[in-house]
């Protein structure tokens, strides 16, 4: 997005796919190939970054990458990188886009050659200033010409080395002089808030009487320039890191004795010698770039209500939000927007349900359900990124963490074993890695967000109802999303889901491609597993999981997330156990506390209801429906001197 005028907002997005990099200059050593990967940079802001290629001077990435872009940049810029053995990673080139010329390309192939990358020449961020020229009489009567130069403020400085610390020079140049005068350092800002003014005498003192010597002072001060240069003060050896400089004629103050303005900083000119553009290889790039002028909301009210009413449009075909994914090229170009306008808006369930109905009346075979990209499959992807990502986090990321910092061969494909490998161990490791994963997936239903749990609901009623004959489309209907659509593409590329800050590294990455593989043949509950998998190893590995626990627990799991206490009880089986055990009840109505308040009881929870026993095995003392449970809350443990009590409301 970008500034507002009058009420119009200007939205930004851009969607690239980099495709690859070609004739790479060769390593300075007897290997001569390169372990490469690419940065996408909104100045010198990195936002994207592709997965490492080893052994090649023509890496292939074929990575898409969209962004919402939320400030004002000024280049769109791609660096390769090539990270060598101590894993230390050092720069080849770049490819800077100014926003300007970005329509240029729009939506087709094209190769730009890699330039030479100068620490001079990588600058962002904007200055702004205040420059005075006024005329100061002495008590002698004596003229002269000075400066006032006020370094206000900086805003979008780069952060170096994961620290800014930035100070300004302030430098008068003319012809035969140089005066250089500096600010005070603002710590641990890259929008650092200066106001210092700095005084230069610009001309020499005259008689206040010799008025016709000023002509030749003006033109004295058209040939000055004043210079500022900003500064990130480092503790390194190697000095303190350029950050950008702009350089003002005083000429500009030939109107008017004050000028105040924001300056973009700009690299500096060293005089280096360039290098070929040839030497450094190219990269193939098709970028979309998009603005979008948006109006005040009051200006889409009426196309607001009309989407809002599509879940209660029968055919729901015929339904506003319906009719916009069929007139979109892509579909997710269409889900996108919908899917936040409906969850914004509380309806994104009967929308859902609506559509999702829908496409499976007009499914014949059970086997293909929502096996498509269809409208419905995109929203419920965009739904499940939005409302799952927290999710995703408590679930997933400590175990991910963890395989990308342990380290260990995974790798059970004979023919890429490493000479040093045991394919024994590898499957062990990779075993106990998918186990892992697999139990904290089917353990984690009562975390799984309630409106995923309300979709996944509709979608088992609705596959059930439409194929009544198979006893297992209840579980494939909502299988096809958790597991196919959701973890098995965060475990397989976790930093799109936030759970990694970049792609794990090339030996990870075939960790997680290995262990994505089985986590999704486990959650599909196929009738032949080994059979859907055209490597052999793979099917030879998933011996291990060929027992019946995993496939109740993925049922169970299931049947957990894909109930719902706020629907009607009856149309499910049997309540889903969701927690049980023994807690301290304080009977209610007694005026003072004594231990005789306080008695164990055995307390359990489902999908439908609250209740708490004598023992184990007795009737229940007291039910209490879901939806009639408001709040849970934690005490105090003073509250009645005891550990781990709550209230329920």
């Amino acid at each position: 997005m970008a500034v507002e005028e009058e009420g119009l907002r200007v939205f930004q997005s851009v969607k690239i796919k980099i495709g690859e990099a070609k004739n790479l200059p060769p390593y300075p050593g007897p290997n001569k190939m390169r372990d490469c990967f690419c940065t996408v940079n909104l100045d010198q802001e990195e936002v994207f970054r592709t997965k490492i290629i080893e052994k090649s001077l023509c890496p292939f990435y074929g990575e898409d990458f969209y962004c919402e872009i939320p400030r004002s940049f000024r280049h769109l810029s791609f660096y390769i990188f090539d990270r060598d053995v101590f894993r230390r990673d050092s720069i080849i080139g770049k490819v800077a886009v100014k926003k300007e010329d970005l329509q240029k390309y729009h939506g087709r192939d094209t190769w730009f050659q890699f330039q030479h990358v100068d620490a001079d020449s990588e600058v962002q961020g904007k200055v702004h200033l205040e420059l005075r020229l006024s005329e100061v009489i002495t008590d002698s009567g004596v003229v002269c010409h000075k400066l006032a130069a006020r370094v206000i403020e900086c805003q979008g400085l780069p952060i170096v080395n994961g620290q800014c610390d930035p100070y300004a020079t302030v430098t008068l140049l003319g012809p035969s002089r140089s005066e250089a005068k500096k600010t005070k350092v603002k710590r641990k800002t890259n929008n650092p808030q200066f106001d210092e003014v700095f005084y230069f005498e610009v001309t020499r003192p005259l008689s206040y009487t010799r008025r016709s010597h000023f002509d030749v002072e003006e033109e004295d001060v058209d040939k000055m320039a004043v210079r500022i240069d900003l500064w990130n003060a480092s503790n390194l050896k190697f000095g303190d890191e350029f950050l950008g400089e702009i350089i003002i004629p005083l000429k500009v103050l030939r109107q008017s004795s004050v000028h105040e303005a924001w300056y973009f900083l700009q690299p500096r000119d060293n005089g280096s010698k360039s290098i070929k553009p040839d030497d450094l290889g190219s990269l193939r790039l098709n970028i979309v770039y998009t603005e979008d002028h948006v109006f005040p909301a009051e200006y889409y009210r009426p196309l607001r209500d009309l989407l809002l009413k599509s879940a209660d449009v029968e055919p729901v075909s015929a339904s506003a939000a319906h009719v916009l994914g069929e007139v979109c090229r892509e579909k997710q170009e269409a889900a996108i927007p919908l899917v936040r306008l409906f969850l914004h808006y509380g309806k994104i369930v009967p929308f859902l349900s609506a559509i999702a109905n829908a496409e499976v009346n007009r499914t014949l075979d059970p086997n293909t359900i929502f096996r498509g990209n269809s409208l419905t499959s995109k929203c419920i992807d965009e739904t499940m990124k939005l409302a799952g990502m927290h999710y995703l986090q408590v679930t997933l990321k400590p175990i991910i963490d963890e395989i990308c910092g342990d380290h260990k061969p995974c790798e059970i494909d004979p023919v890429k074993l490493k000479d040093a490998e045991n394919l024994d161990n590898n499957r062990e490791n990779l075993r106990h890695y998918v186990d892992r994963i697999f139990t904290v997936i089917t353990n984690s239903g009562v975390s799984c967000p309630t409106v995923m749990c309300d979709i996944f609901f509709s979608l088992r009623e609705s596959a059930a109802k439409r194929f009544q004959a198979d006893q297992d489309v209840r579980y494939t209907a909502v299988s096809s999303f958790i597991f196919l659509r959701f973890f098995a593409p965060a475990i397989l590329s976790p930093n799109l889901f936030h759970l990694r800050p970049h792609h794990p590294d090339p030996q990870t990455s075939r960790t997680l491609t290995l262990i994505s593989k089985t986590i999704q043949t486990l959650g599909s509950l196929a009738k032949s597993k080994s059979a859907s998998f055209k490597e052999s190893y793979m099917a030879s590995f998933y011996d291990f999981f060929n027992e019946h626990k995993y496939a109740d627990a993925v049922k169970n799991f299931l049947d957990l997330i894909s109930s719902s206490g706020r629907r009607d009880h009856k149309r499910i089986e049997t309540p889903i156990m969701l927690k049980e055990g023994f807690m301290i009840k304080r009977a209610q109505g007694r005026k003072r506390f004594g231990r005789k308040n306080f008695k164990k009881r055995w307390f359990r929870l489902t999908n439908h209801e609250f209740t708490y026993h004598k023992n184990k095995v007795d009737h229940p003392l007291c039910n209490i429906p879901i939806e009639n449970i408001l709040a849970v809350e934690k005490l105090e443990e003073e509250s009645f001197k005891m550990k781990n009590v709550r209230t329920t409301r």
